[in-house]
């Protein structure tokens, strides 16, 4: 994405819909520009927030996500009327899984809502 302002919008109403609570508060500063980046990053209340999507990112395979953005694209193009997009298997495909947080283990591997 090329519009830097449209980016960080983007990713602020991401974090304030998300499940963890700390998040969706750190996402509501910066989107009301209560915080800025700079300063989220040297504020010692986030830094273990911070350093599990750190090591959530780690795990993240970046190949998978790749696929999966690409098989998105694709079926919103390709999908016609008498033809509809495949349906994932039941094995859980890497396309259909995400990072989410049911508020008891922050930042497991569960299905896409």
């Amino acid at each position: 994405m090329r519009d830097e302002a449209l980016r960080r919008q983007m990713v602020y109403e991401s974090l304030i819909s998300g499940v963890d609570p700390v998040g969706r508060e750190i996402g509501q500063q910066l989107r009301d520009g209560s915080l800025n980046p700079r300063d989220l990053l040297a504020a010692s209340d986030y830094q273990d927030f911070f350093r599990q999507a750190r090591t959530q990112a780690e795990r993240l395979d970046l190949d998978a996500l790749a696929t999966a953005a690409r098989a998105v694209a694709t079926d919103d193009t390709s999908s016609t009327p008498d033809e509809p997009a495949a349906a994932s298997d039941s094995a859980h495909s890497s396309s259909d899984w995400s990072w989410t947080n049911d508020g008891d283990d922050p930042y497991r591997e569960g299905p896409w809502r």
